[in-house]
This record gives structure tokens, C-alpha cells and sequence, in this order.
């Protein structure tokens, strides 16, 4: 039984989703290009402003500043909402996989869950529906550590 919580619980997490999509984008639009600008510096922290300004890392750290902007305040409500079904956990898991975005560019090809809470995700994603889409991004994120290591 869906509750009128989890009714809005699930409305913002649909909205969570899109933008969380869009963020991934954004984010593996950014990781090649901020590595590009540290390759092209080495240590020359002066110089990294132009390098991340020539390899249009800026622009996609703008637009990734933009989406946190509108995802925050939906994570926020997300996690302070009470969860009474599958579809408002599913919800909550999108939090959990936008928090566990790789932290750097630099970044090993998978989500970065810490301790043991990445085998509760899987089981939840896999209850919710969710492994699928789990699976497509870090394949992309697994493409993005391959195109890494490719370039150096």
C-alpha cells in the first residue's frame, strides 16, 4: 500500500532520477577533461585555471554545479521522508547512488559505497529494479577508467 508520503516520496524521486541521469552525463563529460588539465600541468597549479579552461573542464563543472544545485534540495527531502513501499525506497536509492559517485576524476571505474553498504544497495536495487540502470552506468564509468588508461 502506497502512502500520501510516499506518493510525494516518489514524485521527487522521479524528478531525482532525471537529474541524477543528467548529472552522470555531466560527470563523465567532466572526469577525461579534468584529468586532461592535471595531465597537461603535471604539478604547475599556477597554470591548472588555463588547462581546465582549454579543455572545457570548466564548462561541464558548470553544469554539474548547476544539477547539484537542483539535486541537493530533492536529496534532502528524500532522505527525511519515511519510505512505506518499494517504489518510495527506490526513491531513496537514487540518493544513495548519486552520494556514491566516484569523488574525483581520478576514480577506479565503479560507485564508491563505503564499507559494507554496497552489497545493501545491490540487494535493494535488485528488490526495486533498479540493477539494470546500476549496471549501464558503471559500465560507463568502467569505459570512462578504460579511455583513462588508454590516454596515458
Amino acid at each position: 500500500m502506497t502512502t500520501a508520503t510516499d506518493v510525494e516520496l516518489i514524485e521527487l524521486g522521479e524528478r531525482f532520477e532525471k537529474l541524477l541521469l543528467e548529472h552522470m552525463d555531466a560527470w563523465l563529460a567532466w572526469a577525461p577533461r579534468m584529468r586532461a588539465a592535471h595531465a597537461e600541468v603535471k604539478d604547475n597549479m599556477a597554470a591548472l585555471a588555463v588547462a581546465i579552461q582549454r579543455t572545457g573542464c570548466d564548462v561541464a563543472q558548470a553544469r554539474m554545479s548547476e544539477l547539484e544545485r537542483d539535486m541537493q534540495p530533492l536529496a534532502e527531502e528524500i532522505i527525511a521522508a519515511p519510505a512505506t513501499s518499494l517504489a518510495g525506497l527506490r526513491a531513496k536509492a537514487f540518493v544513495a547512488l548519486w552520494e556514491a559517485l566516484p569523488a574525483n576524476a581520478s576514480h577506479d571505474g565503479a560507485f564508491d559505497f563505503p564499507d559494507a553498504s554496497r552489497s545493501l544497495f545491490d540487494a535493494v536495487a535488485e528488490m526495486i529494479g533498479l540493477m539494470p540502470m546500476v549496471r549501464e552506468l558503471e559500465a560507463r564509468l568502467a569505459a570512462d577508467v578504460e579511455f583513462k588508461d588508454g590516454d596515458a
